[in-house]
């Protein structure tokens, strides 16, 4: 293993490249290494390349804000972000045109329901939300509407008991809560098919793709301190803006 981290030490370490092209569509996402530190990474879809990374401790808002902004103010446009659908974050891109990863909605429902759901409506709903990575927007909530009309007297049923406030909460808040979730997501799930002409990338499937191969060539070299670890990343990053 020293040998290993030795060799990490020495070899000569690549540099970010130059950001090709004055117009980008950014797919943003974090990736965590343990409980010790995650690296944010923003990829233009349109060059397929890495563009930013920063280590962060934790995933804020604010740390997307930022590297946002640094682009901006070298005279990057950016024409559309791709996200997981960090509520605080979307308020913030009102000007951007933004697309929700749909397989993050997918995920939000789904702990939503929980795994072992039996009421027909979630059966149903589960059914439904799976086809939002190949449906079109009109058609997907057109079916959606759909079964809302078939399960509203369902959706509307209150406890018999009241709660301490005398209020009688409904009985199938866990039902109710995902679908809020994908009324509340509607602006931005396809905001690729809003504007073609873009050409918005509508998952985060780049990100997820580029995190799998960075953490299958780390666990390669188990044992690594976290220095080296961080001087790992940081070079296999680089060597992605290329």
């Amino acid at each position: 293993m020293r040998t290993i981290q030795g060799y990490i030490e020495k070899a000569p370490k690549s540099q970010p490249n130059i950001i090709e092209g004055k117009y980008l569509n950014i797919i943003m996402d974090t990736t965590f290494f343990g409980r010790e530190f995650g690296v944010l990474v923003l990829i233009n879809s349109l060059k397929k390349k890495v563009i930013y990374h920063r280590f962060v401790k934790t995933e804020k808002d604010v740390y997307y804000q930022l590297a946002l902004n640094q682009l901006r103010e070298k005279g990057y446009i950016i024409q559309s972000v791709t996200c997981d659908g960090r509520r605080g974050l979307l308020k913030d891109l009102l000007n951007t045109s933004t697309q929700m990863c749909p397989f993050h909605m997918i995920a939000i429902v789904m702990r939503k329901l929980g795994r072992k759901h039996q009421s027909q409506a979630g059966k149903e709903l589960k059914i439904l939300v799976k086809t939002l990575t190949k449906s079109t927007k009109n058609i997907f909530y057109r079916e959606l509407h759909n079964w809302y009309l078939k399960h509203q007297n369902f959706l509307n049923e209150r406890s018999d008991i009241a709660n301490a406030r005398g209020y009688f909460p409904y009985k199938h808040r866990n039902i109710r809560g995902a679908y809020a979730s994908l009324k509340r997501y509607h602006d931005y799930l396809f905001t690729f098919e809003k504007y073609p002409e873009l050409n918005i990338e509508r998952t985060t499937n780049r990100a997820e793709s580029l995190f799998k191969d960075l953490k299958q060539k780390l666990n390669n070299h188990n044992g690594l301190t976290k220095k080296h670890k961080l001087m790992f990343i940081k070079d296999f990053l680089n060597k992605k803006s290329y």
